[in-house]
């Protein structure tokens, strides 16, 4: 209870309030009587107003004096009325907990809108609880109860304590945000900033679920602060559709009434009810792959759809849980069919199955009146769907007339058409998808009647058409809010999408071995379609269709704003407008099959216009060639003519040949119809491959194949033996024609290869489908699939190559020729599949040919082995294959092309086409790079060229790298050419960018590795060449428990050094330097210390006389040339590759380098001069040769290195490596030293890490648990007003939001980040981690919004707060590893477990 006042200080109170209240004096609550401190709790604010708190004390006795009356006793106040009312501004502010923190409040759950009023069944305390209309599948669904609406569902479901028989009810919750029930309501973290808004920390159920209890905590300890209560928010309901107020409210709490989720329905299950609970959380935006299904797969499986009841809530009882309705409704139907029972959604037909049996003569009778009865429910459907569209259309009309709705659809017949089929979901992803699965069609069909059934709350399939016409029918309100329409419409078609490829799956198992995660994984065409759906640069209303324009809906919308974007520019880039005859327009738009479906074409596959003139032409296979010197050979689809032409070529230059290879690289659907290969298009883009298959696998392929092949045939019937084709003309344009077709001359590739597969009886033809997309580099694992068809055969094969190519003779170096598509010519892949015959391992002999290279190139050919021998292998490649297209020369050409540009559209398409075949000559030298590892013959003991990526994340930093470098990327290194009569270039710049080096390459300098300002000169002590040197104790000492007060965090302080522990940190030195630090620290020759010294640089760096100097980028100097994820065996490679390339220029320049060195011009300005220098060639060495002469001369240093890029947290592995170095070493090592560039940023981060890893490595009982216990905190503590710290004083604490949420979803997170600040204050020499965020916060918000400079200073600053985020996760590693004694897992591998750590810390913010 509250501390009672003496009568004395009750009136000194008063006078002090009168005195604030004339002269702003501080809050009343403040103050207390002198002998009464103030209390630590409320930090450093509080404690530094206690002495004017005092003052005025002290004053207001010496100048008021006391009368009689007020020296009289006053009644002490009864209630803590007041003082609540005072605390109730400043609680949310100065909040404490590890969860329940800073700017976070507890709302009330139920949103007072979110109610559905026309429910056959409302139970108190459980809005929207409903069951499926159809099905009898005992499904349910609710929003989230309170505990007497819980008791009323499961009362409902019959499973009361001793009730007989009790039904089980399985229980799941959807919830992804931390909730508490308080005396039966439930509450929810949220934002104080954003109270409406999910808190989303985790979508882990165990995380989710440890942060609840830690919530719990946090609530019971903040309330024995406030006498038992704890301040609440309560949503209050309003009028209309507007959100009510939230109201603070006071809640009394205790042990007995604060429970979690998990807690309430373990209680409820002890008192006896018959209720099994399951947590899955979802968040609205979390993917769909991300294995939900599947966890709720593994849970229904195992119940029995006729004993067993399934309960589903989220938040409002809405869209997830009526998602997991249909979901759980689909896996008990078939559940039911397994058993041999009845499809509860399937059409019955009364009277037709009596029992007996039917004779034949009455069976045309039944079908005709099954037919009937499925045309009018038909019927039905559509009339429903109409009513339906009238009616939103209506809801949706701002302004709402008579008949205003059907007046505008039925002047509009088309417009009518097409809102009918987006109504019933036939949507064109929609149709792509069902060409995919096998039986699609019924898959919609029960997904449509399910949805239907689950649909009191909302109809999942309603939702895309109702928000699409939402975005357009809405004008009133600001764009921003309009596009959550957008947003929300497709969000609902990626869930339908999935929901039909979910019921797919389910329709295929019978015990559900096989997870819906796997069967997803193994259908990259299913993938390529979702990867569509989320692209965000494809115009925005394209997966829409066919409601993808809805311009003539909104009669006060602009022509243009509703249009799809692109449209126009597309056809005419595709050859001018497609079709010009009516009935031709009519026959594609009402297609009905499952391949051959409404908008799409059969188009000629014989692209005459980009046929070219070869030696050997065959008529009917275009471009057919053979690669000189090689057994391949490479064409165009042909005709079957065209075929048998070909092989009987091949023979004729291959007599002796036995066996010929025909490899099919086509991933689009084929059909062969009179002889002639037709491709299936969509309407709009004729002349573009279809992408709705992308990533398909040969064999699903075929089956889409013969799929195509069965529609083709039924159109055939359908018009009497004709059929609609369209061919392509010289001038691009596609016309219709049409066409007498037999069905017998109807074939797909596959029949017609297995009519081939021996020639005369004498010459075997082999045949391989890989398919590969077009306009794109071929994935990896095509790549490997195409290395084991070669492989498997031996020499005297002769494969045939067809659009994209890659076959050989293993012995003679054969190569994998590419796609190279005759209309588009966009793509062209050549690679060496065996080992090039090298130059003995010389990487420096030149090329007989000078070939472009670029910046990102060159790049790629420092971290790998062999660079140049590997570039030149590739180009000489491209050289062989390119009679028909060169994939160096179209870069330069796309690049020319993109600059001559004036229209900003076509700068970019060419920009984007140069880009594309740059990323493909990249991605070749890296398939070079990794046959060159491998011997071919042996290649299974070896990596898969997948593996061999992945190893090198330092190749996904090159790619993303390329992405945003755009068309700067494209720009070629130029050498400086010295040719007779042209005038001599500066000697300089010659040097530079004629530099041939496998790492000194083109365009690169060797900069000095010191410069201005390098020194800080607060430092206690210099030691000259080894820049920002300092030494300080290794490792915190931990204050033991039970000298800690109740409820105090626990305390660490720096440590003394005694146990002759010590952390150094430097700037890279010079060799000079070097040898004064390690005397320094007592580890020179005849010294009795052990150093381990560590460096955290990632990029190269040679020393040149004693002195170090760096690899730079001569259009970037000052910038360290980035490689994130590059290894330390790279680095050190690099640098002995850096080694021989200054080496040789020595020699070449007969003992002169040219080197770079940074000048300050003024303050602030620097500028690069170039330096002439005369070296040896022993003064020429690598870091790790440095330490070696170190430890010859005597110095007793242990050097290693790992790779950390600059101004970035480091990786997850590069923290594990520090970890196993330092614990390894503590034994024996008594100075950590570390060191980057400056001795800064990668240094300090260095020094606080091995602080973190040294000071868990002490007794572990003195390590306490930070959660304090509710009973720690003294239910007497008085109530005070003031604010807490100012938000200057709360972001130099590190209390960013990210941080906040980050603490909270750690197991030990507030203990994690105490110990990281004092680590970071026992670092501070040279920077403050922490100041640092906070002055790359302030200097983002004082510069201009949008401007360049911001953005590199927000990427700084949010760069800088991932590294504190990060060395939190890792105290918080340390922390587990060491309290649990648990078996030790790698740091990666411990946080790959807790994806919401790295979803968090990948927010782009510094609030």
């Amino acid at each position: 209870m509250a501390p009672r006042l003496s009568n004395q200080e009750n009136h000194l109170r008063e006078k002090v309030i009168d005195k604030g209240r004339a002269s702003s004096a501080p809050p009343p609550s403040t103050l207390r009587s002198k002998s009464q401190p103030v209390p630590s709790s409320l930090g450093g604010a509080a404690a530094s107003l206690a002495p004017h708190i005092q003052r005025v004390q002290t004053e207001s006795r010496a100048t008021t004096p006391a009368s009689p009356q007020e020296l009289l006793p006053s009644p002490d106040p009864v209630d803590l009325m007041a003082q609540l009312h005072r605390s109730g501004p400043s609680v949310v502010k100065g909040r404490t907990g590890s969860v329940l923190s800073r700017g976070f409040i507890l709302k009330t759950d139920h949103y007072p809108s979110g109610r559905a009023l026309d429910l056959e069944l409302n139970v108190h305390g459980a809005p929207n609880f409903r069951s499926p209309r159809q099905g009898n599948l005992n499904v349910y669904g609710v929003a989230q109860p309170r505990t007497q609406g819980l008791r009323a569902i499961l009362s409902i479901l019959r499973c009361r304590p001793n009730s007989p028989s009790p039904t089980r009810v399985v229980w799941f919750c959807t919830r992804e945000e931390p909730i508490v029930y308080i005396s039966g309501r439930p509450f929810v973290l949220r934002d104080s900033a954003e109270p409406r808004r999910t808190l989303k920390l985790s979508d882990r159920a165990e995380n989710l679920e440890a942060i609840e209890l830690r919530l719990k905590n946090d609530i019971l300890v903040e309330a024995s602060r406030f006498g038992g209560l704890i301040l609440t928010h309560n949503e209050v309901a309003s009028e209309g559709d507007n959100d009510g107020p939230i109201l603070p409210t006071w809640t009394a709490v205790d042990t007995a009434n604060v429970r979690t989720t998990r807690e309430l329905m373990e209680g409820m299950r002890r008192d006896g009810w018959n209720v099994e609970y399951h947590r899955i959380p979802i968040s609205p935006d979390r993917p769909i792959e991300d294995n939900y299904l599947d966890a709720y797969v593994r849970v229904i499986k195992a119940t029995d759809p006729l004993t067993t009841a399934l309960v589903f809530n989220c938040g409002m009882g809405a869209v997830r849980t009526t998602f997991a309705m249909v979901a759980a409704c689909i896996v008990r139907r078939q559940q039911l069919i397994v058993k041999g029972m009845a499809d509860p959604y399937e059409t019955r037909t009364v009277g037709l199955k009596s029992g007996v049996s039917t004779p034949s003569g009455n069976q045309a009778t039944d079908d005709r009146i099954v037919q009937a009865i499925e045309q009018q429910m038909a019927q039905q459907d559509l009339n429903r769907s109409l009513l339906r569209i009238a009616y939103v259309v209506e809801q949706c009309l701002e302004s709402k007339g008579m008949h205003s709705a059907i007046e505008l659809l039925l002047t509009q017949p088309a417009l009518l058409d097409s809102l009918r089929k987006a109504h019933m979901g036939n949507y064109g992803v929609i149709l792509g998808l069902l060409g995919c699965l096998e039986h699609g069609l019924k898959a919609k069909k029960l997904v449509d009647k399910v949805i239907d059934a689950c649909d009191q709350v909302t109809n999942l399939r309603e939702e895309i058409f109702m928000n699409r016409v939402k975005y357009s029918l809405t004008t009133s309100m600001d764009e921003a809010a309009r596009e959550t329409y957008l947003t929300r419409s497709a969000k609902s078609l990626e869930k339908y999408f999935f929901i039909i490829s979910f019921a797919s799956y389910v329709n295929t198992q019978t015990d559900f071995q096989q997870s819906f995660g796997d069967w997803l994984n193994a259908r990259s065409e299913i993938w390529n379609q979702i990867t569509f759906l989320r692209k965000s640069d494809r115009p925005r209303f394209t997966i829409f269709a066919p409601i993808s324009d809805l311009s003539s809906l909104s009669r006060t919308s602009t022509e243009g704003r509703a249009l799809m974007a692109g449209q126009d520019n597309d056809v005419a880039i595709s050859g001018g407008q497609i079709l010009g005859d009516e009935f031709s327009d009519h026959v594609v738009k009402n297609r009905s099959g499952i391949i051959l479906r409404e908008g799409t074409l059969l188009k000629s596959d014989q692209w005459l216009s980009e046929s070219h003139e070869m030696a050997d032409s065959v008529r009917g296979a275009i471009n057919f060639r053979n690669v000189p010197g090689t057994t391949i050979y490479a064409l165009g689809q042909p005709s079957l003519e065209a075929m048998d032409e070909v092989v009987g070529r091949v023979r004729e230059t291959h007599p002796n040949a036995h066996k010929i290879m025909w490899i099919t690289l086509r991933e689009e659907p084929i059909v062969y119809i009179n002889g002639a290969p037709y491709c299936l298009r969509r309407e709009k883009y004729t002349l573009r491959n279809l992408k709705d298959y992308g990533g398909i696998s040969a064999s699903r392929l075929e089956a889409l194949e013969d799929r195509l092949k069965d529609d083709v045939i039924a159109e055939l019937k359908a018009f009497g033996g004709r059929l609609l084709l369209h061919t392509e003309t010289s001038d691009g344009t596609v016309i219709p024609v049409w066409e007498e077709v037999a069905p017998s001359d109807v074939s797909v590739l596959k029949d017609v290869m297995a009519s081939r597969c021996l020639v005369d009886g004498q010459v075997e033809v082999n045949y391989a489908r890989i398919p590969i997309t077009a306009e794109r580099p071929p994935d990896y694992s095509d790549l490997t699939e195409l290395m084991d068809v070669v492989l498997k055969h031996n020499t005297s094969d002769t494969p045939i190559v067809q659009w994209l190519a890659s076959a050989g003779s293993v012995s003679k170096s054969p190569l994998m020729t590419p796609r190279i598509p005759p209309r588009t010519i966009t793509s062209s892949s050549i690679v060496t599949l065996a080992s090039v015959p090298s130059t003995d391992g010389n990487d420096e002999v030149e090329s007989q040919s000078v070939y472009h290279s670029y910046q990102i190139i060159n790049n790629l050919l420092r971290v790998i082995r062999k660079g140049p021998t590997v570039k030149r292998a590739v180009d000489d490649a491209i050289d062989l294959c390119a009679e028909v297209f060169n994939l160096r020369d179209s870069i330069e050409e796309a690049r020319s092309q993109a600059d001559q540009a004036s229209d900003e559209r076509i700068k970019k398409q060419f920009a984007q086409k140069g880009l594309h075949n740059l990323r493909r000559y990249f991605e070749l030298i890296i398939f070079q790079a990794y046959l060159q590892s491998i011997e071919p013959d042996t290649m299974r003991s070896f990596e898969t060229i997948e593996t061999f990526v992945k190893s090198r994340p330092v190749i996904k930093t090159f790619e993303k790298e390329l992405a945003a470098d755009g068309i700067n990327a494209l720009k070629p290194l130029e050498r400086a050419d010295i040719r007779e009569g042209m005038p001599l270039p500066d000697e300089v710049k010659q040097v530079v960018a004629n530099r041939s080096g496998v790492i000194l390459s083109a365009s690169t300098m060797l900069k000095s590795d010191f410069f201005s300002n390098l020194q800080k000169m607060s430092l206690p002590e210099r030691i000259d060449g080894s820049p920002n040197f300092r030494r300080v104790p290794l490792a915190l000492r931990l204050i033991p428990a039970r000298s800690m007060s109740p409820g105090d965090h626990p305390q660490f302080e720096a440590g003394s050094a005694d146990d002759g522990k010590w952390v150094c940190g430097s700037g890279m030195p010079t060799v000079q330097g070097l040898r004064r630090a390690l005397s320094r620290i007592d580890a020179g020759p005849g010294g009795h210390n052990r150093v381990l010294w560590t460096s955290l640089r990632e990029e190269p760096v040679i020393y040149v006389s004693g002195r170090p100097h760096v690899l730079r980028l001569t259009d970037r100097p000052l910038e360290n040339v980035e490689a994130t994820g590059v290894t330390t065996a790279m680095v050190e490679t690099m640098e002995a590759s850096l080694k021989k390339d200054v080496l040789r220029e020595v020699r070449a320049g007969e003992g002169r380098i040219l080197l770079h060195d940074e000048v300050e011009e003024r303050p602030g300005v620097f500028s690069i001069v170039p330096i002439w220098e005369h070296v040896s060639e022993s003064d020429i060495m690598t870091p790790r040769d440095v330490f070696d002469l170190m430890t010859e001369e005597g110095y007793n240093v242990d050097y290693d290195r790992v790779a950390v890029t600059d101004e970035q947290a480091p990786l997850p592995d590069a923290l594990f490596q520090l970890y196993h170095r330092v614990k390894s070493n503590l034994a024996t090592a008594g100075d950590f030293v570390f060191n980057c560039q400056m001795g800064r940023g990668r240094t300090t981060t260095g020094m606080i890490t091995a602080c973190l890893i040294a000071t868990m490595q002490q007794d572990a009982s003195l390590i306490p648990e930070d959660t304090p216990s509710p009973d720690d905190a003294s239910e007497g503590s008085p109530y005070d007003s003031m604010d807490g710290p100012s938000e200057e004083e709360a972001y130099l604490q590190g209390e960013y939001k990210t941080i906040l949420h980050l603490v909270g979803v750690l197991s030990h997170g507030k203990m994690a980040k105490h110990m990281t600040d004092r680590a970071i204050d026992h670092m501070q020499d040279v920077q403050n981690l922490r100041k640092a965020v906070y002055d790359y916060k302030l200097k983002v918000d004082t510069s201009e919004k949008g401007s360049a400079k911001q953005m590199k200073l927000l990427n700084l600053g949010i760069n800088y707060l991932y590294r504190y985020g990060t060395l939190i996760v890792f105290a918080n590693y340390l922390i587990e590893m060491r309290q649990h004694d648990a078996k030790e897992v790698s740091f990666p591998a411990w946080l790959h477990e807790r994806r919401e750590i790295t979803t968090l810390l990948s927010r782009r913010s510094l609030d």
